[in-house]
C-alpha cells in the first residue's frame, strides 16, 4: 500500500478559511509592493533627500570616533556593526552626529544632509529602519484577521 499523500490531497486538505487567509496575505503584500515601488508609501525619507540636495543644504562631517560591535560570535568582520560619531558644524555650531554601519567601517568623512529645521541625516541605508519589516508583518495581521473573521478554529 502507498501511505503517501500526493500534493493536491494535502492542499485539499486544510478549510477554504484557510486558503481564503492566505490569498488576502499574499494581495495584501503585493498592494503593498507596489505602492513602495511607485513612491507612495515608505519615501518620505527619499523626498527628504531630494530637497536638501536641491536647496544645497548639507555640511561635510569628519569623523571623531569609531567602534564596532560584533553581532554574532563568530568573529567575522561582515557582522559586525560599525558605530562612528561625526562632528559638524551648521550655523556656526559645532554638533555630533551618530551613524552606524553594517559590515564595513564609515569613511572619515561624509556628507550631512539638514532640512528646514536642522535636523541632520545622511544618504547611506540606515540600521534602524522599522519600516521595512511593517511590510512583512502587515500581511500576516490581515491573514490572521481574515481566519478570524471567517470563524476559522485550528
Amino acid at each position: 500500500m502507498n501511505d503517501q499523500l500526493s500534493i493536491a490531497e494535502a492542499l485539499g486538505s486544510f478549510p477554504p478559511e484557510v486558503w481564503c487567509g492566505t490569498i488576502a496575505g499574499i494581495v495584501t503584500f503585493a498592494i503593498e509592493l507596489v505602492l513602495v515601488s511607485k513612491g507612495i508609501i515608505f519615501s518620505g525619507r527619499n523626498k527628504r533627500l531630494e530637497k536638501a540636495r536641491e536647496a544645497g543644504r548639507c555640511v561635510l562631517g569628519k569623523r571623531v570616533r569609531c567602534h564596532y560591535r560584533d553581532k554574532s560570535s563568530d568573529n567575522k568582520t561582515c557582522n559586525r556593526r560599525y558605530v562612528a560619531q561625526y562632528e559638524y558644524t551648521l550655523n556656526g555650531k559645532t554638533k555630533t552626529k551618530q551613524v552606524t554601519s553594517l559590515g564595513s567601517e564609515p569613511g572619515y568623512t561624509i556628507w550631512l544632509y539638514y532640512d528646514e529645521k536642522g535636523r541632520v541625516f545622511t544618504d547611506g541605508p540606515t540600521a534602524k529602519d522599522l519600516l521595512t519589516i511593517v511590510l512583512y508583518i502587515i500581511p500576516v495581521l490581515v491573514a490572521g484577521l481574515v481566519l478570524k473573521v471567517l470563524g476559522f478554529e485550528p
